[in-house]
């Protein structure tokens, strides 16, 4: 067993990994009844194995890895889709123009990947007094010589 986990051990690393506590873990993949303490102390005793850590580590990357993947891939289809929409008028798949449904739908996708952003992004340049005082005066006379009234 030197470089292999049992069954067992490796049940309780994808558990933690996937989001379980160690004690939760610990009495699923063992099927334990007993105490909370001795969960606790079970679990904690796994994770200080430099394997079932290691183990652990390697299953949390590779959802994020696989997370990654998913969102290029949906952001890929997002705009592809919204491409041919724009440039063709048509989607493909149905050779109609696409529904309000449809637009919608990506829209969505795409937020889900971050690709479309609500955030708008506010750009300011310091200014000193006398510089803002020469805009005003600017402003002021533009008013003066348009003869509109203010209000």
């Amino acid at each position: 067993m030197a470089d292999k986990l049992t069954p067992k051990q490796e049940h309780f690393a994808q558990l933690v990994a996937g989001g379980k506590t160690y004690a939760d873990a610990y009495r699923e993949a063992y099927s334990a009844t007993g105490k909370d303490s001795t969960a606790h102390s079970e679990g904690s005793r796994l994770m200080k194995n430099p394997q079932i850590s290691t183990r652990c580590e390697q299953i949390t990357e590779q959802k994020h890895r696989a997370i990654s993947r998913k969102a290029v891939t949906d952001r890929e289809l997002v705009v592809g889709k919204l491409r041919r929409w724009t440039e063709d008028g048509i989607d493909p798949t149905t050779g109609d123009e696409p529904t309000q449904a449809q637009l919608t739908a990506a829209q969505l996708l795409g937020r889900t990947v971050a690709l479309f952003s609500d955030k708008v992004e506010q750009v300011t340049t310091e200014r000193t007094a006398e510089e803002v005082a020469a805009e005003i005066q600017k402003r002021l006379q533009k008013v003066e010589e348009s003869n509109e009234p203010l209000h």
